[in-house]
């Protein structure tokens, strides 16, 4: 039996999954890993916990009986996007690595709008000027640390520092580097323009390839620590967007996706770069193609929060706790009563770009309890992904097939709500490794297989018509929902 391997360094957690020459998911292992916040606003993570995780799931999913007898033909990569890692030249980190929900550099971005132009910028990289980017944070280590940025050869994306510890090879692929606010997104390669702007050195960015080039094999000291057998070939892979959209099969005109998972994305395909400053237009893993896209960061992260810190310390048992609040937020009717949600724990992209941007219930009263709370989370978060969808429709871009993904869309009642908010028909994909897979894919593609997304994805079942009476309901809710942001902007920067 022959196989690939699809690597997924998410935000969370890695997953590494092996699939099948059918296009089945054979096995699957994963691993956790923290958030750091040295300080409030930051966002870093261990390159080394990275390292570990992803070794030990991979020594791990080559243990299994079932692969034992098995032979991996190739690897992928997808990972969680916009960070940066710094290595220098002996390929040492020397930093952790800055992730997207980082917000250090909001002082950095508000001079760029200043001075560059916020417009100008999209307009070249198509993607909002906001924290979190690998251009920003890049831009605050020169600033306020200028010893580990004259140290730095390599400024890599994070699933690119898994790759060059297996190959010892430095690349990034085009769809990562288009989340990076450094990339001409239409001429496919570094802005000489943008870099010039924002007084970065080139020569620390690495070269970029397809997604499904070969970009070296596994080398001995890799394969020692994972069990894959050195010579192994790893393709480029992507980032975890474009290659959940390619095990979608996002490039179907009209199909867009939904995905609830830490952050919330809404993605569809496009034929030609769309550059407008609210969106991000990404490179697709298919030649020809682009992804466009918008973002909430705190998604699926807005219900753990609350399970975390306000379920469990109430006296809800930690296991399964999502779960059980989320069905005592069933028996709450739909608009939970008067009570809104912003979902803005970490700032907010689309729309906003607003980095000071706050989470906070409007409408609380004595009725409320905390199932209405966690339903008002649920309908906070689909308010805040239909304002892009709103974006879509302006853009004359087709909206026509919902398809929702990621480990929120496990809950049926989140199902309807988004159904309801978006009064369009909603399928579920139930499989939640579609970065995986997608990784996977462009492995088997790198080595000449026909695999493709049709046999890998899984068809979409469940479903979820809209309900006319509750899509009256959040059609009036959500036009008092989008009035929060700009009346509370001010006291949000006040906070801040």
């Amino acid at each position: 039996m022959e196989y690939f391997i699809g690597i997924d360094l998410g935000t969370s957690s890695v997953r590494v999954l092996a699939l099948g020459e059918q296009g089945n998911v054979l096995a699957i292992q994963g691993r956790d890993y923290a958030i750091l916040e040295p300080q409030p606003g930051f966002s870093e993570q261990s390159t080394a916990e990275w390292w570990d995780a992803t070794s030990d799931c991979l020594q791990r999913l080559q243990g299994l009986d079932l692969l034992k007898n098995g032979r991996v033909r190739a690897v992928g990569l997808s990972g969680q996007m916009h960070g940066l890692v710094l290595l220098d030249r002996e390929g040492n980190a020397l930093r952790n690595a800055i992730i997207w929900p980082d917000r250090r550099t909001a002082d950095i971005c508000r001079e760029w709008s200043q001075t560059i132009g916020a417009e100008t910028i999209s307009s070249i990289a198509g993607l909002p000027l906001a924290t979190g980017f690998m251009a920003p944070s890049l831009a605050w280590v020169k600033r306020h640390e200028p010893e580990i940025y004259r140290k730095a050869a390599h400024a890599l994306l994070p699933k690119d520092y898994i790759r060059y510890r297996l190959t010892g090879e430095i690349a990034t692929d085009l769809t990562d580097a288009s989340g990076s606010l450094l990339f001409d997104v239409a001429r496919g390669s570094w802005s000489a323009q943008l870099l010039k702007s924002y007084d970065l050195d080139e020569h620390i960015l690495p070269p970029v390839m397809n997604t499904a080039h070969i970009a070296g094999e596994v080398t001995a000291s890799a394969a020692a620590a994972t069990a894959i057998p050195p010579g192994t070939p790893v393709a480029a892979g992507g980032a975890d967007i474009a290659m959940a959209a390619l095990a979608l099969g996002v490039d179907r005109p009209g199909t867009v996706v939904v995905s609830i998972s830490t952050g919330g994305t809404v993605i569809t395909g496009i034929d030609r770069p769309i550059l407008d400053s609210r969106m991000h237009t990404l490179c697709s893993a298919t030649s020809g193609r682009w992804i466009l896209m918008g973002a909430t960061l705190s998604a699926g992260l807005s219900l753990s929060w609350f399970a975390r810190n306000v379920a469990v310390p109430l006296g809800a048992s930690p296991d399964n706790v999502i779960d059980r609040i989320s069905r005592d937020a069933q028996n709450v009717p739909a608009g939970s009563e008067g009570l809104l949600f912003a979902p803005y724990l970490c700032g907010e992209r689309t729309p906003y770009m607003n980095p000071h941007a706050k989470g906070c219930f409007v409408g609380l009263s004595l009725r409320h309890s905390s199932a209405h709370m966690v339903r008002a989370i649920m309908e906070g978060v689909a308010f805040s992904l239909c304002e892009s969808l709103d974006i879509f429709d302006a853009l004359h871009v087709p909206a026509s097939t919902v398809l929702c993904s990621g480990g929120g869309a496990r809950s049926p009642l989140w199902r309807q709500i988004l159904a309801d908010t978006f009064d369009r028909p909603v399928s579920w994909d139930p499989s939640e490794e579609h970065s995986g897979i997608g990784a996977a894919m462009v492995a088997a593609m790198a080595t000449g297989s026909p695999l493709t997304a049709t046999s890998a994805g899984e068809p979409p079942s469940d479903v979820v018509q809209p309900q006319p009476e509750q899509v009256a309901t959040y059609q009036k809710q959500r036009e008092t929902f989008k009035h929060i942001h700009p009346q509370l902007a001010g006291i949000f920067e006040a906070l801040a």
